[in-house]
């Protein structure tokens, strides 16, 4: 059974735990339905994963708490490893908590953590919230959620070449690399990236400055489709928006048939700034 956070410093004691194993910490609310099914799924864990500490946090007692993890929602669950939070699961997802679970194990181990050949780095499209993203000027029949599935779907403009594509994430993210694929006549050419510009639509991208702009070329295809950003200025990244301007082969259609993001998770509860809270 998962445990009951009982105090504010219990938690902090929790994040420190961290050090040693992997934590899963369900912030819930008593009045809050799919909680229960969370504390359901959680019973069936506890039993199939034991070097994992379950816990539980009642957002209603401990607010501090809560708002410092920047819990916005019920349930939420985190999980956080040498005291840091690696991802993060909204709702009673009982397959985005196991593989979770079986991500945050394996983090750590072995070899340095890479992702599309950036050492140091993960892959950070899990944290994409698919729901909240959105692709203007895309051909229905070829939409966005395309890049973010396996196969040989792709995501199409529909009246000419440009798109912008709107990115939410789960949790701040550092956002050191984005790789792209795309048959190479249609694949993205000249992008303009905005950072924590969620609102951008066409009549904006002259008008204000981008993050960072990037030229692809056929090289940068064929050799892996990463893009490294200007890292700095990619250091609390909560959504992006793309906006794709042409293609390498002048076609009236751009299409894009994986997008992935490459970074690090910002560490969103920090032990020395959670205050004491109810005891």
């Amino acid at each position: 059974m998962a445990i009951n956070v009982e105090s504010t410093n219990q938690f902090v004691e929790i994040l420190q735990e961290s050090a040693s194993k992997l934590i899963a910490v369900d912030f819930y609310s008593t009045t809050c339905p799919p909680c229960m099914l969370v504390d359901r799924i959680f019973d069936q864990l506890v039993s199939q994963y034991p070097t994992v500490g379950f816990y539980k946090v009642d957002i209603g007692r401990f607010s501090d708490v809560a708002a410092q993890c920047r819990i916005t929602a019920t349930p939420t669950i985190q999980f956080y490893k040498k005291g840091h939070m690696l991802s993060e699961v909204r709702g009673a997802n009982q397959k985005g908590i196991v593989d979770a679970i079986e991500a945050g194990l394996a983090e750590g181990n072995g070899e340095p953590k890479s992702a599309y050949g950036v050492v140091g780095h993960s892959d950070v499209t899990k944290m994409v919230l698919k729901t909240q993203s959105e692709c203007l000027n895309q051909n229905d029949d070829h939409p966005l959620e395309n890049v973010f599935t396996e196969g040989d779907s792709l995501l199409e403009s529909d009246v000419d070449e440009q798109m912008i594509i709107h990115i939410s994430f789960n949790q701040p993210i550092k956002l050191h690399s984005i790789m792209l694929k795309a048959p190479l006549d249609k694949a993205p050419k000249n992008i303009r990236l905005f950072a924590n510009s969620s609102t951008i639509g066409f009549d904006d991208v002259d008008n204000i400055e981008a993050t960072q702009t990037i030229e692809m070329s056929e090289s940068a295809y064929k050799s892996g489709g990463v893009a490294n950003l200007r890292y700095v200025r990619f250091q609390n990244i909560n959504s992006l928006s793309i906006f794709i301007e042409d293609n390498l082969g002048d076609d009236d259609v751009t299409a894009v048939s994986q997008l992935a993001f490459i970074g690090t998770a910002v560490n969103t509860a920090n032990v020395s700034d959670i205050r004491q809270g109810e005891h």
